[in-house]
């Protein structure tokens, strides 16, 4: 059974480097990828994307990747339809899976929602037919409110991303991050999940501070 207390979250954005992923691995911690970035972590738990376009292009490619696939759209053959409040870019949606699956600690890579020394992903851009990051403008406001649900919820969503234009989360290093104690209140996963948590740790430990 995994335990989902503290997750992790890796998107695509162009700061992203292998040894931030390979913190995550030895960390253990279930992570959760999106879109190309199951090639940097093929250890992952799971990767999720939202496009049915994404899936259509990379789904034979990502069928060998060995984490569950999961996507909020129907149709994509290799991945898992779950339904839940997934927003409009797979990064936000990796987040709400995340809670989704009882995550009280959220950590997030590749957030970038900049275009990065003029880069719009760690792995270039996507082939022709798939979009690039085209309404990245619009996302540090979706992200802000997605992070207004995250607290009333009694979820912590910490930002260690390299490079970020995203102000709404907390922002701290990845290796400092990582090793932090949890004392948010256990909670259990939402309804429909098919993840449930396992318990907390131990209520006496300080929690992070923006």
């Amino acid at each position: 059974m995994t335990d989902w207390t503290i997750a992790v979250c890796i998107a695509s954005g162009p700061s992203l480097t292998a040894e931030d992923c390979d913190q995550v691995r030895q960390s253990g911690l279930p992570t959760i990828v999106t879109n190309n970035t199951w090639q940097l972590c093929p250890w992952a738990h799971t990767l999720y994307a939202m496009d049915r376009a994404w899936w259509s292009q990379y789904g034979e490619r990502a069928k060998h990747f060995a984490g569950n696939k999961v996507t909020a759209v129907r149709g994509a053959k290799v991945a898992e339809h779950v339904a839940f409040q997934h927003g409009r870019n797979s990064g936000y949606g990796a987040i709400a899976l995340a809670a989704k699956w009882g995550a009280r600690r959220i950590i997030l890579l590749g957030y970038d929602c900049q275009f990065t020394g003029g880069m719009r992903h760690w792995h270039g851009n996507h082939e022709k037919g798939l979009g690039n990051a085209e309404k990245i403008r619009n996302w540090p406001n979706e992200f802000a409110r997605l992070q207004k649900r995250m607290k009333s919820e009694g979820r912590e969503v910490i930002n260690c991303t390299r490079e970020t234009a995203l102000t709404c989360f907390i922002q701290a290093p990845l290796g400092w991050t990582l090793a932090q104690p949890l004392s948010l209140p256990a909670a259990p996963a939402l309804p429909g999940s098919s993840h449930p948590k396992a318990a907390s740790a131990s209520p006496s430990m300080a929690p992070l501070s923006a």
